[in-house]
């Protein structure tokens, strides 16, 4: 027993420190990088919600909707935030599939999920641990997440299909990455991938007609 919560401990502090972030629509973090007159953002791929000791032992695996630590009063990257200027970065149609582009620079495994919401009259918020409230969006091939299977550098692209009776001015898109690559527990099992891991969320600001 004093071996598996060592273990645990020490995956929770020795993060690897993986990078990652949504280029496609333009997370509110990394539209500097693509045109957008915003303030830069040059640790736009490390919106890990603190890091996994943070978000996991210090905020109860509660995470800032859009990447900010959980306990940060003045979240840099929600509305109002530095980053958080509201911007719309694509337009999209009601039902429309959606061709989604991530880059990790390193590699967590685990899986990916995206949430929409409408936010056209209202602030960004989530859940109880920061996921967005709105809409688990299906993959195109099936199923919600869609699972990590590169290691080091690598572009991921995909699609989601947006919601057939879903229109906004605003929506937000988020990204809600959550790693594999921690020994832990839950359920009464034990192993890579289970039990707290490290994640990356980013937020993105949609119109859908």
């Amino acid at each position: 027993m004093k071996l598996i919560i060592a273990t645990f401990l020490i995956n929770l502090v020795q993060q690897s420190f993986g990078h990652g972030y949504l280029q496609s629509p333009a997370a509110r973090n990394s539209m500097w990088r693509f045109g957008f007159k915003t303030p830069a953002n040059y640790n736009d791929n490390e919106l890990f919600c603190g890091g996994a000791t943070v978000m996991n032992m210090n905020n109860g695996g509660r995470c800032g909707v859009c990447g900010d630590p959980w306990h940060v009063k003045d979240q840099p990257h929600m509305d109002g935030g530095r980053y958080g200027s509201r911007i719309i970065t694509k337009t999209y149609t009601k039902g429309q599939i959606v061709d989604l582009e991530i880059l990790l620079t390193t590699s967590h495994m685990g899986y990916f999920e995206i949430r929409i919401g409408d936010f056209s009259s209202t602030r960004t918020s989530g859940d109880s641990i920061g996921k967005l409230n709105g809409e688990l969006l299906q993959l195109v091939t099936g199923g919600t997440q869609f699972r990590v299977t590169e290691r080091g550098r690598f572009l991921y692209k995909y699609q989601v299909r947006l919601p057939s009776d879903l229109t906004c001015e605003r929506c937000v898109l988020q990204w809600w990455y959550r790693g594999g690559n921690n020994w832990g527990c839950e359920g009464g099992k034990c192993g890579m991938g289970l039990g707290p891991q490290e994640h990356f969320v980013n937020c993105a600001d949609v119109k859908i007609v």
